[in-house]
């Protein structure tokens, strides 16, 4: 586990502590909220509360549905007590109310959802894509982002090394057919440099020929995939690459 998902975990933590303490404070107190007549009330907050404390414990898990079950128990808690703040002119209710926002907007963050889906483990990765077709260089990013991945870009087989040498991307996706130095002595070329022989390549390309194929294992590919590729294709075979490194 990652730094920053040990620091959503603690958060998620010190949800079930302060809503399995509300629960348990509706119940042993009736008068949790001043002069609301609870016993009108009271199997609505107990529901809400214990399905507050049951999904912060799913969200240790990091299950995504854990997390949507979450916030809209959060959701209806702040409708709730609002309506009890209004209508039993509760002040008591405030602090619960700022709590719940509070919370609402932390899990509803983007970087936090990152944390309940599979992309989570690919959000530090980098890709160099390395293509002279702008359109496929669109596509494959349109693909990578989306999933948590972060994307470089080269059009040319010189700016490709020039890329991967001082950024040192974890994958590399590159096409044969390339202006300048074509594809494969790109990859022959990374693979006897010393700070990028390591990274993975992965031919994304229209030949697909058997002797193609193996002449880009020579010269140091990992993978092949040929053009044009599904998006659930490519992100499977990426996967499969990072799961083998």
């Amino acid at each position: 586990m990652t730094r920053d998902k040990k620091s959503v975990a603690v958060i998620i933590c010190l949800c079930v502590v302060v809503y399995g303490t509300g629960l348990l404070s509706l119940r042993a107190n009736p008068d949790v909220f001043g002069n609301v007549p609870l016993s009108l009330h009271r199997q609505v907050l107990v529901l809400l509360f214990l399905t507050l404390s049951l999904s912060s414990l799913v969200m240790l898990l990091f299950k995504e549905w854990g997390r949507k079950i979450f916030l809209g128990a959060n959701a209806l808690l702040c409708l709730y007590l609002s309506w009890i703040g209004m209508r039993f002119a509760a002040q008591d209710v405030l602090p619960f109310i700022l709590l719940n926002i509070v919370v609402l907007l932390f899990f509803s963050q983007g970087k936090i959802k990152l944390a309940f889906a599979r992309k989570w483990e690919y959000a530090r990765k980098s890709v160099l894509i390395v293509d002279d077709d702008e359109g496929i260089i669109k596509t494959v990013k349109g693909i990578l982002l989306p999933n948590g991945f972060s994307v470089l870009t080269a059009v040319s087989g010189e700016k490709g090394i020039q890329v991967a040498k001082r950024q040192k991307p974890d994958l590399i996706i590159l096409d044969v057919i390339l202006p300048g130095i074509k594809g494969r002595e790109v990859c022959a070329t990374l693979k006897q440099a010393e700070e990028t022989k390591n990274i993975p390549v992965l031919f994304l390309t229209a030949k697909d020929s058997m002797d193609d194929i193996h002449a880009e294992l020579a010269a140091g590919a990992t993978s092949h995939l040929t053009k044009p590729v599904h998006a659930k294709t490519l992100l499977a075979e990426v996967r499969r690459i990072f799961e083998q490194h």
